[in-house]
């Protein structure tokens, strides 16, 4: 009986895959989710937990860009092993899927820019924001604003939360107060005076979540060091792997079977998981 749930369009190696799936998911849901093409735009330490989790979970339609390689700093956290350290990101992670699943088709990128967005964005339906780069971050949301795609984000930090730009919610330039809704890419890039606010803006929305100076800082210095750009981003495999799943979540049941609210931004609903309380926050707020 369950054996006949199965569509004749799955092969058998997709059945065994997803069956475990249905109930929490409908047979016609995971067929939904098996042909909606998504896009994940980043796959270090966030993007690359998520796009493993989506293709295990039976999508086989991504889109992967990045223009990095592995290095002995990502062990902590990413996708990937001593021996793939200084290859690019992208071809680590497109090896690892077809491993998953050899059904998967997969459009990779090596870097994302104005020339090439609409390219990388084509019939997609959904985009994850999985990087920390402000100009491409700009140039992506800009382009998902354009043709009306919603565009998924959060940061690897110890809160459970992520955020929503769409159609109705504010723009991604207004949101982070960027001021730079009326300037050109290139414009931004020539500005050495933008390019210096850009970092400090997005920098200093993460004060906003609370106890952040406990939860940062318990080596005194090294939020300081954070904040004015001295050190990369701080991250923890346990926290970057959450995120990514709570990211998964909302691309499936608020992205595409539309089974949850999204949380558009400014606002986030977040949850902290040190403190094991829910707060709320608006990112537009200084």
């Amino acid at each position: 009986m369950f054996e006949k749930k199965k569509l004749k369009t799955w092969s058998v190696s997709y059945w065994n895959q997803i069956s475990r799936n249905i109930g929490l998911l409908k047979v016609s849901e995971q067929e939904i989710l098996r042909n909606t093409p998504i896009a994940i735009l980043g796959i270090g330490g966030l993007g690359g937990p998520l796009v493993e989790q989506l293709v295990r979970t039976g999508f086989e339609s991504i889109t992967i860009c990045d223009n990095e390689r592995f290095e002995d700093s990502n062990l902590n956290r990413q996708v990937c092993t001593k021996k793939d350290i200084g290859k690019f990101k992208v071809d680590v992670i497109e090896k690892f899927l077809y491993k998953i699943n050899s059904d998967v088709q997969i459009k990779k990128f090596y870097k994302v820019n104005e020339k090439n967005i609409s390219e990388v964005l084509e019939n997609i339906s959904v985009v994850a924001l999985t990087l920390d780069d402000p100009i491409t971050s700009i140039i992506i949301s800009r382009e998902c604003f354009n043709k009306k795609i919603p565009l998924l984000e959060s940061w690897a930090i110890p809160y459970l939360c992520a955020w929503w730009f769409t159609s109705s919610s504010v723009d991604y330039e207004t949101c982070y107060e960027f001021d730079t809704q009326n300037m050109t890419i290139e414009e931004i890039r020539q500005s050495e005076k933008t390019l210096l606010n850009l970092k400090k803006a997005s920098f200093s929305k993460l004060l906003l979540f609370p106890n952040i100076k406990e939860r940062f800082d318990r080596e005194k210095g090294i939020l300081e060091a954070l904040l004015s750009g001295s050190i990369p981003s701080i991250s923890l495999a346990p926290i970057v792997r959450m995120t990514a799943s709570y990211l998964s979540f909302e691309i499936i049941f608020s992205g595409i079977l539309n089974l949850k609210s999204m949380v558009l931004a400014p606002k986030i609903i977040g949850y902290d998981y040190f403190k094991m309380i829910s707060f709320d926050i608006d990112l537009s707020h200084k």
